[in-house]
């Protein structure tokens, strides 16, 4: 993973607490309310890093992990979206939200939120195809015990790549400390702070996706991308082309005679 500068960790980490909301049909105080918590040590309950790989394979491939306590929803998943293809078919000229598959670790299950054709040709559709499986018989930590107490390492971590993590992280945490990153704060019971991007074109935060906008701003943002999309143009439209005289397209669409094969003698 490339190390992330002072300049890096200010754009690509997060840092923030709750405060008072209402999470899972209950109360729930502001975290510096808790007991037994110091408010002056301005400790986090919600950290999220963009990192990304030093490998030319995975070039502009983003990793966002995210964490954090008092969240409206338990959700434990990986994410992986897909970057948007490079056009669309013809006649399409709508934005198209990237396929988005994700596989969820506690429960186990697998969804893929992707765009398809709709009941027109020149419609699209948004299907989302889910498999849930069968809970095991452990929790996450109790499988994890059972590898340890059976000499399994499957699930554990060799020491090279705790020592990894530690270098990439090591200057995240030295930022925080010196307060390059400001604390921010959201509401118990919510999916945490609002996002920075906030336009359905630049859309990148999975967690907020279809709730970051009012109705009127995501109408209002879409006018401005359709305007901003150059069309396309006919091709006798097009700068430096000549359209074909009459007598040559009358050519091209002229009919040519296929003789038919002459018979062998005594057939």
């Amino acid at each position: 993973m490339q190390l992330l500068t002072d300049s890096d960790i200010v754009h690509r980490t997060r840092r923030a607490r709750y405060w008072s909301g209402r999470c899972d049909g209950r109360e729930v105080p502001a975290y510096i309310e808790e007991p037994g918590v110091d408010a002056r040590r301005r400790t986090e309950t919600y950290a999220e890093i963009e990192l990304e790989p030093d490998d030319l394979r995975w070039a502009g491939t983003k990793f966002r992990l995210r964490s954090g306590k008092a969240l409206g929803a338990d959700r434990k998943e990986v994410a992986v979206r897909f970057r948007p293809v490079p056009h669309l078919p013809l006649g399409h000229d709508e934005d198209v939200r990237p396929d988005v598959l994700r596989f969820g670790l506690e429960p186990e299950s697998m969804s893929f939120d992707v765009t398809a054709t709709g009941s027109r040709a020149e419609t699209f559709t948004q299907l989302a195809l889910t498999a849930r499986m069968d809970a095991p018989e452990l929790p996450a930590y109790g499988r994890l015990l059972l590898n340890v107490l059976r000499g399994d390492p499957a699930l554990s971590i060799r020491g090279d790549e705790a020592e990894e993590a530690w270098r990439v992280l090591d200057p995240v945490l030295s930022a925080w400390e010196r307060d390059l990153v400001p604390l921010e704060e959201y509401p118990a019971g919510s999916a945490g702070p609002p996002p920075r991007l906030a336009s359905p074109e630049l859309r990148e935060d999975l967690l907020h996706e279809g709730i970051v906008m009012p109705p009127r701003l995501e109408a209002e943002s879409a006018e401005r991308l359709t305007a901003a999309r150059p069309r396309r143009q006919p091709r006798t439209e097009r700068p430096g082309h000549q359209a074909a005289p009459d007598d040559v397209v009358a050519r091209r669409r002229r009919v040519i005679p296929i003789p038919r094969p002459t018979p062998c003698p005594g057939s």
